[in-house]
């Protein structure tokens, strides 16, 4: 078992934000593509992409965070370059910030332009090393500007508070929130148990004030905060009640099960007019040491019908013998809560491919609407699946949503690099898909 993939996962899955933002999937795709990645209010989606290995100048891994704006011609290839200390944007350029390791958009304001909240878990906050902090970067008519920066109210070294980013309106008040993860955040003497923090919005933007912090086994919420834990790996919002408040999905890939070490879990967290609140605790089946379940979540309505459905993956599930190959659990969605766990991993069920140690298969995943009609399909990355005669080359595949109660169940499309007239070449480590936005 490849003991770094939960804490890679967490800080680097959500480095790319595409379209659609960490902000919940809508019941239907084509909408929320429209209405939730314009930061400029033109009409035309734009993208936020971060490069938290960026080194500026001598400073390594630094970081950087690019705005590409859209236009009737799609992405414009000049934009705006951000990093900490310049252009407004708070804080002060340091090595090992990664600035743009995490991206969320929201209307945090509700002005009408979409801002973008950017981690840098390598923030140091005074003397306290790679606690982490979180910049906003306000969309105004002219583009992405610099906003305030948030750390934690008592930091601690490695807390890598903003290395995993969600946004929604979690107390239904009409003002986009801001979810937080900091995997490795110490709970009492309780190491890296992990917490997710929860900003509110209001008329001027996200603030402190009547901040959650949210631990598992506190406020009521299900589970005990343990050693390695790492409650807040992984963050996803969904809309599961039809109520049009935003709930919160967390990932604790390092839950021990019992006597079953590093199983995993994941925490649903609903949405009310005080703000989360303890929902349901989803664990697999058929939990197995080291399965790390919830070290990647995503949510959408897969089977188009009311609430949203949420998707875990399991890269270290042991398949037919073979360690680590990975595997992924559908959980449907509907008002009475998730039900129906359908467990989805190659070789079987007409699912392309087949399981390999350490494939790695569920390290991420994504909600696309790969065939354009309205419906939330499901991407799925193995970054270690071996193509041809190369290692780790890595792959990612689709699965089609039926399009009626049942969720995903059709097997789609395998994708490689420099197969299906998809750019690039497989070459050994690779790790396509080990990170799907």
């Amino acid at each position: 078992m490849r003991r770094t993939v939960v804490v890679m996962v967490a800080a680097l899955a959500t480095s790319l934000a595409a379209a659609w933002p960490a902000s919940g999937a809508p019941e239907r795709a084509p909408e929320s593509q429209q209405a939730l990645a314009d930061v400029n209010g033109d009409g035309f989606d734009d993208l936020a992409v971060g490069a938290p290995e960026e080194d500026v100048g001598t400073l390594i891994n630094a970081g950087a965070v690019n705005a590409l704006y859209g236009s009737a011609t799609g992405l414009q290839t000049s934009g705006d370059l951000f990093m900490q200390g310049s252009g407004g944007v708070a804080g002060s350029l340091e090595a090992g910030d990664r600035f743009g390791a995490a991206i969320a958009k929201g209307d945090f304001d509700a002005d009408g332009f979409l801002d973008v909240a950017v981690g840098a878990p390598g923030e140091d906050v005074g003397a306290v090393n790679a606690a982490g902090a979180v910049n906003i970067l306000a969309g105004t008519a002219g583009g992405l500007s610099g906003g305030p920066l948030f750390t934690q109210d008592n930091p601690e070294p490695v807390d890598q508070f903003g290395a995993v980013l969600a946004a929604g309106d979690y107390n239904g008040d009409g003002f986009f929130d801001l979810a937080v993860g900091a995997p490795t955040e110490d709970v009492g003497a309780t190491g890296d148990a992990g917490a997710v923090t929860v900003l509110f919005g209001g008329p001027g933007g996200l603030t402190t004030a009547g901040h959650q912090t949210l631990v598992q086994g506190g406020g009521g919420i299900s589970g005990a905060a343990e050693g390695s834990d790492l409650f807040g790996a992984a963050l996803a919002s969904a809309i599961m009640a039809g109520d049009d408040v935003h709930d919160l999905v967390v990932g604790a890939p390092g839950e021990n099960l019992g006597a079953t070490v590093d199983a995993g879990a994941v925490n649903v967290l609903a949405g009310s007019g005080a703000g989360l609140v303890n929902g349901s605790l989803l664990t697999q089946g058929n939990p197995e040491t080291d399965d790390v379940f919830g070290a990647a979540v995503a949510t959408g309505d897969f089977d188009d019908t009311d609430g949203d459905d949420v998707a875990a993956g399991a890269p270290g599930e042991t398949v037919n013998g073979r360690q680590s190959a990975g595997a992924v659990s559908v959980f449907n969605g509907s008002p009475g809560g998730l039900a129906n766990e359908r467990l989805l991993f190659q070789g079987t069920a007409g699912i392309p491919g087949s399981p390999e140690t350490e494939d790695f298969f569920g390290e991420a995943v994504a909600p696309t609407d790969s065939n354009g009609i309205g419906q939330w399909d499901l991407a799925v990355g193995a970054p270690d699946e071996t193509v041809g005669t190369r290692l780790r080359a890595g792959a990612v595949s689709v699965f089609e949503a039926s399009g009626g109660p049942g969720g995903v169940v059709a097997p789609g499309p395998v994708f490689t690099q420099g197969g299906g007239g998809l750019g690039g070449t497989a070459e050994t480590l690779d790790e396509f898909g080990f990170a799907l936005e």
